[in-house]
């Protein structure tokens, strides 16, 4: 993939930036979500060994508690947002040094792409109601919004019902919904919010990642291009990995040695 066709990143280390970065992280060590971590398109090393990097961010997180606590940062990115970059800045590598420098790659970009990404989020969304059309019956009061789907497709169709089917998302999300806590104190706004904003995080993560991975599976199989909308973004989404970002890892501002 080219860089013409990498997507942009919006994000920078400010306070509130930063700590969806570090909530994002959170997600593949939380014991009850561990049912849906197989749906988030993760890296496979990470559903695999998931205590590695379970340990690594809980370190991670009980030295910001420390020091946000004791106001214990420096820096020109802003002041929690700072000090959010300097303990992720030092987690990744630790994890490059166990699981590998890709395994962190990916991780980025699996972050990137469903937290700070605006463009990623609205052609998922546009994607995902473009593919379930296909599956309208007769029956359907929308059926007359329904366009053939292309015969090359046809064949794809089974292989990617339930990962576009809304009845499956909507058993997922109630499923979620049973075993997520509520939130913690510091997480209740005005509104009341009946479950933890990890829980809300992993929704939208889900609806993406199962519409990423049908497109995925598109990609394999055909590699179709076909001129949809502009939103539709598909030299970008039509493709077997994960989009690229145009920008540096984090890796490349660690002090660590990789090798030690």
């Amino acid at each position: 993939m080219t860089k013409l066709n990498c997507l942009e990143l919006d994000f920078s280390w400010k306070d509130t930036e930063s700590s969806e970065y570090l909530e994002a992280l959170s997600l593949p060590t939380l014991p009850w979500a561990a049912p849906f971590l197989p749906l988030l398109g993760l890296p496979n090393a990470l559903l695999e060994q998931p205590s590695i990097w379970e340990s690594i961010y809980t370190q991670a997180f009980i030295e910001h508690e420390t020091r946000y606590r004791m106001r214990d940062w420096t820096g020109t990115h802003g002041e929690r947002g700072e000090l959010v970059r300097q303990i992720v800045t030092k987690a990744l590598p630790l994890l490059a040094q166990q699981m590998g420098r890709n395994v962190v790659l990916d991780l980025e970009k699996w972050v990137r792409f469903h937290f700070f990404c605006p463009e990623a989020e609205r052609a998922m969304r546009e994607w995902g109601i473009t593919l379930r059309i296909a599956y309208f019956s007769p029956n359907s009061r929308k059926y007359h919004r329904k366009i053939p789907p292309p015969a090359v497709l046809v064949p794809i169709l089974p292989l990617i019902a339930s990962l576009v089917n809304l009845d499956r998302r909507t058993e997922i999300k109630d499923a979620l919904k049973r075993v997520a806590p509520p939130p913690p104190y510091e997480q209740i706004p005005e509104e009341y919010m009946e479950h933890c904003y990890e829980a809300t995080m992993l929704s939208g993560v889900i609806d993406r990642a199962l519409t990423l991975k049908a497109l995925q599976t598109i990609a394999s199989r055909i590699m179709y291009r076909d001129g949809k909308p502009e939103n539709l973004c598909g030299d970008k989404y039509l493709q077997v990995e994960l989009p690229c970002f145009d920008v540096p890892s984090l890796l490349d501002f660690s002090t660590l040695d990789e090798s030690a």
